[in-house]
């Protein structure tokens, strides 16, 4: 392993370790302010490496680094509570404060996605202009094969010209727009691939709704120039709130697809794969690291509101149930509706941790990437 790949290791880590200890905290702060008892609060799970305790709550460093949690007195059924604890236990409190106890550690997780969002507004992303040079391709939507797909275009390709309107580099808005303004209608595209020059014909699409013009499912390649933009204040919050929206409808649309398409759920990958891609992505500078914080930071928030036990949105539904019932749920009844949803997370983690291996095992992650 090479010093660069070690140090990304490093950072990936960090990363992981901010994010859970920041999730958890959301937990421990509003379970203290809310009256709860708190036993433990731990970074990753097991046995601690370290650990120290302040007041009643003991703080631990587990050796398991797959997330965290935060050992509230009477959270599961089955423990015993000492007759002075009751009155501070978490089934002893109100829904309201249940619920805002559970809600906090997901909530801080979107957080810190648009504070990172809209930090790279205000830090300044670098200029660049598009080259005539193929950099990633969409092979399908809504499982129908992409107009690019059909044309057979591949990353690397460069493009020549569309409709006979040539390109030239660092000036494709030629191209663009016949690609744009041709929805449903055949464009010729010529495009070059290891100095063989090819030639097919396709109609462009709309694929984005919310852009609305023609598109091949493809992206130009980027050509980086001097200087860079940056957003004020204000703009910058607006810019957080729009990745913010983009990133909601893009998980409202997966979560959809993930229950239909195989070629979807192929493509989700763990916290195992999501360190492959950042050994990739690690020395494009520190716009991209924040960018993936982002990202990382706001799937961990919506993994998290997921309905099932163990993760938070289960608890979220438990106390909404036994607030509609009006009493808490038998020990065995939670018990059962947890194990079932231990076994649920655990199927899901080890199929897409199946996905990791095969995107670590199939060589060039960056040729994945479309790099």
């Amino acid at each position: 392993m090479s010093l660069d790949s070690f140090l990304d290791i490093g950072l990936f880590v960090g990363i992981l370790i901010f994010l859970v200890l920041v999730h958890e905290l959301g937990h421990l702060v509003v379970a203290k302010w809310s009256g709860m008892k708190v036993e433990r609060f731990s970074v990753f799970f097991g046995r601690p490496i370290a650990s120290f305790t302040r007041g009643e709550t003991e703080y631990g460093f587990g050796w398991l680094p797959l997330g965290g949690y935060v050992k509230i007195v009477g959270m599961t059924r089955s423990e015993d509570v000492a007759p002075e604890d009751e009155a501070r236990s978490y089934y002893a409190a109100t829904t309201g404060r249940r619920i805002a106890t559970i809600l906090a550690g997901p909530a801080v997780n979107i957080v810190v996605a648009f504070i990172a969002f809209a930090a790279i507004a205000w830090i300044g992303t670098p200029n660049f202009s598009l080259a005539n040079e193929v950099a990633a391709v969409t092979t399908s939507v809504d499982g129908k094969p992409t107009p690019a797909a059909q044309l057979g275009l591949e990353p690397g390709d460069r493009l020549i010209s569309v409709n006979n309107v040539q390109a030239e580099p660092g000036i494709v808005e030629g191209i663009r727009y016949q690609i744009q303004e041709n929805v449903g209608t055949p464009i010729e595209v010529v495009y070059e691939r290891d100095g063989e020059q090819l030639t097919g014909s396709v109609a462009p699409v709309v694929i984005n709704e919310e852009f609305g013009r023609g598109q091949l499912g493809f992206t130009f390649a980027q050509v980086p120039e001097e200087g860079r933009t940056n957003l004020g204040p204000v703009e910058g919050v607006e810019f957080g709130w729009d990745r913010m929206v983009l990133l909601t409808e893009a998980y409202g649309d997966l979560f959809k697809r993930l229950l239909f398409e195989e070629e979807a759920r192929q493509q989700v990958n763990s916290v195992v794969g999501a360190g492959a891609i950042f050994d990739v992505i690690a020395d494009d500078g520190l716009i991209t690291i924040i960018a993936f914080l982002g990202a990382i930071s706001f799937a961990l928030g919506v993994f998290n509101l997921i309905p099932i036990l163990p993760l938070d949105g289960g608890h979220i539904v438990i106390a909404l149930i036994e607030r509609l019932i009006g009493r808490p749920l038998p020990g065995k009844v939670y018990e059962r509706i947890a194990l079932f949803g231990i076994i649920l997370v655990v199927l899901a983690f080890l199929y897409i941790l199946q996905n990791d291996i095969e995107l670590i095992r199939g060589g060039n992650i960056a040729e994945e990437l479309g790099r």
